[in-house]
């Protein structure tokens, strides 16, 4: 007889790697002439690796149009059972955050605009999250990004409609 296969999943929200892959992709995304809060840029990490749950979400209809193109399934057709989006966010809370303070302690990300509320990538951070982070999106994540940064998140929808829609809020310290 054969030894029984020990399996482990892997969830990468909860994978501190994974975060500092995908919120250095994010911000890659992001454009010079708007930067995102990092409280907004944890909410759009949270549905980067939470994608079904843009379902449950409140979107203008132009948005939830473009986000129908991404033909990403309902949390309910899928293989993983989801908790509310409330509770895996808060779930997510320390992960993001020591992927964050990694970004910041690697000197990725001013540190002077931050404490005026604003993620901004340094020169060198600018090049390593265009460079080495984007590439490491597949091609589905970067289509989501790019939908999550430019329709569904940008800075110039208010972060109180984005906690509004998604009943998202996680206070920055």
């Amino acid at each position: 007889m054969g030894q029984a296969m020990i399996g482990r999943l892997w969830f990468p929200q909860l994978d501190v790697y994974d975060a500092v892959r995908r919120i250095g992709g994010l911000i890659g995304l992001w454009s010079d002439a708007t930067r995102p809060s990092p409280e907004r840029l944890f909410i759009l990490d949270f549905y980067l690796s939470n994608a079904p749950l843009l379902h449950k979400t409140r979107m203008p209809q132009e948005v939830r149009k473009a986000f129908g193109e991404l033909r990403i399934p309902r949390p309910e057709k899928g293989f993983v059972v989801y908790p509310s989006s409330q509770l895996l966010f808060q779930k997510m809370d320390e992960v993001q955050r020591q992927a964050f303070r990694t970004l910041s302690g690697k000197g990725l990300i001013e540190l002077p605009e931050l404490d005026n509320g604003s993620v901004t990538p340094s020169d060198e951070g600018r090049i390593l999250f265009e460079a080495e982070f984007l590439p490491l999106f597949s091609e589905s994540e970067r289509r989501l990004g790019d939908f999550l940064v430019h329709k569904f998140g940008p800075t110039t929808r208010t972060i109180s409609d984005i906690r509004q829609s998604t009943g998202l809020r996680r206070l920055v310290r």
